[in-house]
């Protein structure tokens, strides 16, 4: 027999809990390992999350579809497994920030080089050096941008997920809802989100940018891919919802600059 630490109240050894206050019993001693463990557990992890990340990268329509339908114990939650891999990703980040802005910086000098072959009568000599928003120079507004999207990675990612869902409703409509097609672009996110964190990881392994490339191609692929599974479209339907995408994705970034244009003119 023995006392349980939290209440003191007397438990058997063969007790896991306390029969009194209810805690855990706990008897192993304290791991990395355990305390890994915890940290997962109090961040919302479970073992589904495996499972779901598996079934996301070659099933996204089984996880999407059953979790809709109200299948909710065998895949994670979409908001949890988000969360946790944004989390883990502006860790990440935040300890190889100068790597990603190298990255960052090395790709916009790689775009610079690739645009001179293909129009080399253009002089593009000043380019980098000229001002650009305030900012003295192309470096430094880069820098800018690598530093915000350091910090604010998650907020980022959870505040976009509201616009990708009102474009997905727009193109794709029928018969999911605001909030099916909310749950789909957040399942989206995260896998998206974790494959982009490996990718990064793997370029500073192999010192070959593949990070920046690969986030740039894949959401493009992967979303035609799942949405093409979930509505059963055929290549000529899918390829006419990819332009109806991108006309609906320029139509929403034009009236804010079209309405700021309109707003300068008539108060200047």
């Amino acid at each position: 027999m023995a006392n349980c630490k939290n209440c003191n109240s007397t438990i058997s050894e063969e007790d896991n809990y306390c029969n009194e206050c209810g805690a855990k019993i706990i008897k192993e001693r304290i791991t990395l390992k355990s305390l890994f463990s915890h940290l997962l557990v109090a961040l919302g992890w479970d073992s589904n999350f495996v499972v779901t990340l598996r079934y996301l990268i070659y099933k996204p329509q089984v996880v999407i579809q059953e979790y809709i339908n109200g299948t909710r114990k065998k895949f994670a939650n979409p908001f949890s497994l988000l969360a946790i891999i944004t989390a883990i990703s502006v860790f990440t980040f935040s300890q190889y920030s100068e790597q990603y802005k190298l990255m960052s910086k090395n790709l916009g000098t790689e775009q610079i080089e690739k645009s001179e072959t293909l129009a080399p009568t253009i002089d593009k000599s000043n380019i980098k050096e000229a001002p650009i928003f305030g900012y003295k120079n192309q470096d430094e507004f880069s820098d800018s941008i690598n530093v915000f999207s350091l910090k604010y990675y998650n907020l980022m990612v959870f505040f976009f997920l509201p616009f990708y869902t009102l474009i997905a409703r727009i193109v794709f409509g029928n018969p999911y809802n605001f909030g099916e097609h909310l749950v789909t672009n957040i399942y989206l996110q995260s896998i998206l989100s974790f494959l982009g964190l490996l990718s990064f990881i793997l370029s500073l392994t192999i010192s070959v940018n593949l990070f920046f490339s690969f986030i740039m191609l894949l959401p493009i692929l992967y979303y035609s891919y799942t949405y093409k599974k979930l509505y059963q479209l055929t290549f000529g339907q899918l390829l006419l919802r990819i332009f109806k995408f991108v006309g609906v994705l320029l139509l929403l970034f034009l009236i804010p600059v079209l309405i700021g244009f309109f707003w300068g003119y008539i108060t200047k």
